[in-house]
């Protein structure tokens, strides 16, 4: 019987090509297998989960599978992305709102790329939810045409102006994930903003704060802990892998007690 192991290394946040990731999800498991992660949640822009939940074998591994996803919502003028992780597969009504989700982003990449001059359009896949297109795709489109030299170039392009606020406020979709019954945790927060919302995310419920991830200076890390105990959040790990920077899955590893903490709460 496929088991993972009494304290397993978990990474509770990657992209695969459903969104802006660069593998399949597939590849993604592959590769997480092959680097020595046992807990995996690939967690696509605001889509519906591909991957079953539950524990199967990858590369001869256990590999545990959490299905999951990161939302993105407005609060006073900048798009945050909330982690939800499901505590088994979605509910019909998650998978509703998550496909909504992935619809307006594929209305809101034609209009940027009508606004921009570019021909590309978003395409059936993604007007139908199967696919998440973010700034990321229209800032390819635009070194694709030749506008910007590389991608990184294009972001002083694509304000709001261009491509709009997600309509949906991050405190809506902290709402929505707890009436799924769903374990929340906010993605990459700077210690700044965390300083000013957090008390309010909390009040609404959300469960916890990525405070475990690649590169993180010892400031930033102690500060996001010493809130999250402040309001008793849980502090959640990844390493927000995408596939085309340098670095392997496995690299990062979440596997202290918050990981084990996380675990207990998502099993409960």
């Amino acid at each position: 019987m496929l088991s993972i192991p009494t304290h397993p290394k978990l990474d509770l946040h990657v992209h695969s090509d459903r969104s802006d990731g660069k593998y399949p999800a597939a590849e993604v498991m592959r590769r997480a297998a092959a680097g020595g992660i046992d807990v995996l949640a690939i967690a696509d822009h605001d889509l519906d989960p591909v991957l079953s939940p539950g524990i199967v074998e990858v590369e001869g591994r256990a590999l545990r599978i959490i299905a999951a996803a990161e939302v993105s919502g407005a609060h006073e003028g900048k798009e945050l992305h909330l982690l939800v992780y499901f505590r088994g597969p979605p509910p019909a009504e998650a998978s509703a709102f998550l496909r909504t989700r992935t619809r307006a982003r594929a209305v809101r990449f034609d209009s940027a790329a009508e606004r921009l001059g570019l021909p590309d359009q978003a395409g059936d896949e993604a007007h139908a939810g199967d696919r998440a297109l973010t700034r990321f795709h229209l800032a390819a489109a635009l070194a694709e045409s030749g506008r910007v030299k590389r991608p990184s170039d294009a972001w002083p392009h694509l304000g709001t102006d261009i491509v709009p606020l997600i309509d949906v406020t991050f405190v809506e979709a902290i709402h929505a994930a707890r009436s799924w019954g769903a374990l929340t945790s906010w993605a990459h927060p700077s210690l700044a903003d965390a300083n000013r919302f957090l008390a309010t995310f909390a009040a609404a419920g959300l469960a916890g704060v990525e405070a475990a991830r690649p590169g993180m200076d010892r400031h930033t890390r102690n500060g996001l802990r010493r809130l999250a105990k402040k309001f008793d959040l849980l502090v959640t790990g990844g390493s927000d892998f995408h596939g085309w920077w340098p670095g392997n899955l496995g690299d990062f590893r979440f596997e202290d007690e918050h990981a084990a903490r996380f675990l207990e709460r998502l099993d409960r």
